[in-house]
């Protein structure tokens, strides 16, 4: 049974180097997910949340770092294994009930292949929507202009820090509800 009164929105936050060679020599890996749930019928947002996840390969570098805050400690002492959290977010969220949405196609992709790669189960449904796609197809943009930007176009502001990912996905929600009530 599919629930179509919520839809859960993410982001992911992954390892990242500055350089394209430093991102060739290493691999990505989801260091946060932040999700929520938007209500359709009110576009109220509930249960903001970031879930940390330890990587297993990489190291969060110095850039990563300075762009999303995030510390190889902190994901030592608040991070937990992708597998844990996706039980968790499922649990919480409902996910294998409900549409999931995110700005753009990074989050699903790097979920989906960290998921086949590590043998963990995704929880989220196919049914994904891409927030930027929406956006550009409801607004007749001819390419997309990021978050922040189209949030201003909206006349929303976004609120709290770019790259966290729980502050993330509360913002591409906003953005979400303006765009599904046009």
């Amino acid at each position: 049974m599919v629930l179509y009164d919520k839809i859960i929105v993410i982001d992911i936050e992954a390892t990242c180097w500055e350089s394209k060679e430093e991102t060739l020599l290493n691999q990505r890996e989801i260091i946060e997910i932040g999700v929520c749930k938007l209500i359709l019928s009110s576009g109220k947002i509930e249960d903001k949340q970031s879930f940390y996840i330890k990587p297993e390969v990489s190291q969060v570098s110095s850039f990563c770092h300075q762009l999303t805050g995030i510390t190889n400690e902190k994901l030592q002492i608040e991070g937990t294994s992708l597998e844990k959290a996706l039980k968790k977010i499922n649990s919480k969220y409902s996910a294998k009930y409900r549409t999931f949405a995110g700005y753009g196609d990074f989050d699903k992709e790097i979920l989906e292949q960290e998921c086949k790669s590590k043998a963990i189960e995704n929880p989220f449904r196919n049914d994904y929507l891409n927030i930027k796609t929406l956006f550009n197809l409801v607004y007749l943009q001819e390419k997309p202009k990021g978050l922040l930007k189209e949030l201003e176009l909206i006349g929303e502001s976004f609120e709290g820090e770019n790259h966290n990912g729980a502050d993330d996905a509360y913002n591409a929600a906003k953005l979400l509800y303006k765009v599904l009530k046009k």
